[in-house]
């Protein structure tokens, strides 16, 4: 079966729930054709229209309209009782990760007359849907010590539901030598700037306090990542706390690819596991130097 949404995805009240309808009226492999306008296509069509001036003042008020005030719980209200949620501006990587999330399947997505044209096929039941998707602070699902789940904070550097995006993302993109993915459209443009500062990095204090991570340390992954290492790094991983400060940072020699990072992870866990105060001291103070003298970022 295949299903053409009519009408652009921003103009569709409660988008989530339209798309999870559809999604429980269609079976495995059933494809969905959709349109939307995305923010930055409706940002730079009221650039074309207006006065470079006038033009500018007037994207920051539809941005501050139609993208801040909806995913502020002090203003959400006020927002949907005079818009309806019609006419919403989303970023490219909130509608894909709005659709993903639904249970959806990025087959292509191409721009056309304008307009974002996604079509995707049905993978499974919508999944589960995530509080903190607009927050500013996110709480992020990682695998810590012994296999066990733990909720990762940090501040948002991503565009909203670019969670639900990781293996579309990756499957197009693959790693960058640091071991994240390359070319990621996801990030926004004050998340490069707090990544390059290592702000997006502060809130995992909360998870340091709380026991879960430690100042030094394998990163926290995600199950996709986790999946991607080897078996055998899998269970050396998880017998020590991930931490804030990774072991890349650490070495002297960039590491490149993911053999590289699972090899600078294995000299880290085992000197740790034999002695572990003198390791992440020495550790600690080396990637203290990288970042502030060999200007080495969380990028």
């Amino acid at each position: 079966m295949k299903v053409c949404v009519k009408g652009k995805l921003n103009q569709i009240p409660h988008l989530n729930d339209f798309l999870d309808d559809w999604n429980h009226e269609m079976q495995i492999g059933d494809q969905l054709n959709c349109v939307a306008l995305t923010s930055h296509q409706e940002f730079r069509n009221i650039k074309k229209r207006f006065p470079f001036g006038i033009g500018n003042v007037l994207v920051l008020l539809t941005y501050f309209w139609h993208e801040m005030l909806p995913k502020m719980k002090a203003t959400q209200k006020f927002y949907f009782l005079l818009s309806g949620e019609r006419h919403r501006t989303y970023s490219r990587t909130e509608i894909l990760g709005r659709i993903c999330r639904a249970g959806f399947k990025i087959e292509n997505e191409e721009n056309a007359n304008g307009t974002l044209h996604v079509v995707a096929s049905k993978r499974s039941e919508p999944l589960e849907r995530n509080d903190t998707c607009e927050s500013p602070i996110l709480k992020m699902k990682r695998v810590g010590k012994d296999r066990q789940w733990i909720e990762v904070y940090k501040f948002r550097t991503m565009h909203s539901y670019s969670q639900y995006l990781q293996d579309y993302v990756y499957e197009k993109n693959k790693l960058d030598h640091s071991g994240k993915l390359t070319n990621d459209f996801r990030v926004n443009f004050w998340g490069r700037l707090f990544r390059s500062a290592w702000l997006d990095e502060l809130p995992m204090l909360v998870n340091v306090f709380k026991g879960e991570m430690k100042w030094v340390g394998v990163r926290p992954l995600t199950e996709h990542f986790f999946s991607l290492y080897t078996p055998e790094m899998q269970e050396l991983r998880t017998k020590v706390r991930p931490g804030m400060l990774p072991p890349f940072y650490y070495e002297r020699k960039t590491p490149i690819g993911l053999d590289e990072i699972q090899a600078s992870e294995r000299r880290y866990i085992e000197s740790y596991l034999e002695h572990p105060f003198l390791t992440d001291w020495r550790y600690f103070w080396g990637t203290v130097y990288n970042i502030v003298v060999r200007r080495k970022s969380s990028k």
